[in-house]
């Protein structure tokens, strides 16, 4: 037996040296036993070779001294260093190029993760193994598995083809290329991708995510829906365990429970405590919660869902435009709260309610069943009713409070301070005179949102005026300011619908 192992010996030895080949040759370690010519050897019983810094091992081997090759077969062991190992089957080696083709239930291994497959191919050259019959890799908690996929050691990166799975405790990662760094474990993805959790999913067609921290930012068509929340964006940073997220162009924001949308150019999302979202760059906002959809408009939206009382507050500041087909409004800031159903509008407010217009300091405007329902005015309440396209009824005081029946103003109550400016007209609708009216309190009846009756509470200091015998002063009360031509479309609204 130890003549065998000597002659394997010897051979290699001369060998290295006739071909003047030293340092790259495969060399025999050792061998129980070793049977066949020069050029062709036959080894087995725990056959051990070496190859520039690379140890094998196994049950039996072929070895072509001409083509420096050699063939393997049984338990074999293969280590580079301390850092890389190989088991296999059966496994080829040559010595020339450096290239390590092992085959039958492989493992291959370095200090960060463990890949199981059926055959691999080992380059030592670049330090890169790949496989093209299905593989899975595991590193620490991640599991991943692909059809192809290739190990770079030096970078610590692989990079997968076809059927691409990441599985974590905490979700599914699905794709159809994907590189993944073992160190950091950071996923980056350069096609359709699909992550699935227990909380949400996520689409994107580009981006990183990295599996220690939850950490992601995606582009290209990124989707990030989290229980009742859908984020867009062209591109989007989101945390999963912080439930926080951050998107940047074309970004929408829809809660699919309350059935709204918020359109902007960014927006920020918090979900761990209360539900806050954060919109600027022309944030528009839709409820489509029914028939008659609700468009909001202004510089910066912000909402907040108070999870204690399950109530959301909206604040929109700056430039706050207000649409639905029976009332348009326009202020300074706009203030919503589901607690009360009502808008509140500071800041030079403005509201129409078809040839209405009412204004004053502060304007509440209450919904019922989505639908108008009271409003109300805090100082200097002002409505102008339109008659005609040049006469305008006027109806002036310190506070206002009214109410809606099927969309139209069906009544106003004038506190304090009461003043009319009120056109009258023959039963066939000829215009006779002008009824001016200061009364401290005034009750309105509208009828079709035109005004219909007027009613002193206490006696008023009235006068008829014939038409064509009034001054300036007569037809316009104090501080009477025109404002239809404010008076926002729905086109205004509509352009800024944005499509990912």
């Amino acid at each position: 037996m130890q003549k065998i192992f000597f002659s394997a010996i010897l051979i290699s030895v001369l060998s290295n040296h006739l071909n003047g080949q030293s340092g790259r040759l495969i060399r025999i370690l050792n061998s129980d036993r070793a049977t066949g010519s020069r050029n062709v050897s036959y080894l087995s019983g725990n056959v051990i070779f070496e190859h520039e810094g690379a140890r094998m091992r196994c049950d039996s081997a072929v070895r072509y001294l001409d083509k420096n090759f050699i063939q393997t077969f049984g338990n074999i062991h293969l280590n580079q260093g301390d850092s890389i190992s190989m088991t296999a089957k059966a496994m080829e080696y040559n010595g020339n190029t450096r290239m390590a083709k092992a085959r039958g239930d492989v493992v291959l291994k370095d200090s960060e993760m463990t890949l199981h497959t059926q055959a691999i191919d080992f380059n030592r050259n670049t330090q890169t193994a790949y496989y093209t019959t299905s593989g899975t890799i595991i590193n620490d908690e991640n599991t991943l598995t692909s059809i192809f996929g290739m190990y770079h050691f030096g970078a610590k990166m692989f990079s997968f083809k076809k059927n691409v799975r990441l599985s974590n405790p905490r979700y599914r990662m699905e794709s159809d290329t994907l590189q993944y760094f073992t160190q950091s474990r950071v996923a980056h993805f350069g096609g359709p991708t699909q992550i699935y959790s227990d909380s949400g999913y996520i689409y994107c067609e580009n981006g990183r995510y990295n599996t220690i921290t939850d950490e992601a930012m995606f582009n290209r068509n990124a989707i990030v829906r989290q229980k009742n929340i859908e984020m867009r964006g062209d591109s989007l940073y989101y945390n999963q365990r912080e439930d926080y997220g951050k998107s940047f162009g074309n970004i929408q924001l829809t809660d699919s429970l309350e059935k709204f949308t918020i359109f902007g150019d960014m927006g920020e999302y918090s979900g761990l405590t209360d539900e806050r979202m954060y919109v600027t760059g022309s944030p528009l906002f839709i409820n489509f919660s029914e028939a008659d959809t609700l468009f909001v408009l202004g510089d910066t939206i912000r909402t907040i869902r108070h999870r204690a009382t399950d109530q959301r507050e909206m604040f929109v500041y700056q430039n706050a435009l207000l649409f639905r087909s029976d009332l348009q409004g326009k202020a300074d800031s706009l203030h919503y709260s589901t607690l009360t159903s009502a808008f509140h509008l500071v800041g030079n407010p403005v509201l129409w309610n078809d040839t209405n217009q009412i204004t004053g300091r502060v304007i509440v405007l209450t919904l019922k069943n989505n639908e108008p329902d009271s409003i109300f005015v805090y100082d200097n309440a002002f409505i102008v009713s339109i008659e005609s396209d040049t006469f305008y009824n006027q109806i002036k005081g310190r506070d206002l409070e009214g109410n809606f029946i099927d969309k139209k103003l069906s009544q106003i109550f004038i506190k304090g301070n009461g003043q009319t400016v009120y056109y009258v007209k023959e039963d066939d609708g000829t215009f006779v005179g002008i009824s001016r009216a200061d009364c401290s309190n005034l009750l309105i009846n509208f009828s079709e949102n035109k005004v219909k009756e007027i009613k002193f509470i206490t006696k008023p200091e009235a006068r008829l005026i014939p038409l064509g015998k009034e001054n300036d002063e007569d037809i316009r009360l104090k501080n009477l300011r025109l404002r239809f031509d404010e008076k926002p479309e729905v086109e205004i609204f509509k352009k800024l619908i944005r499509t990912l």
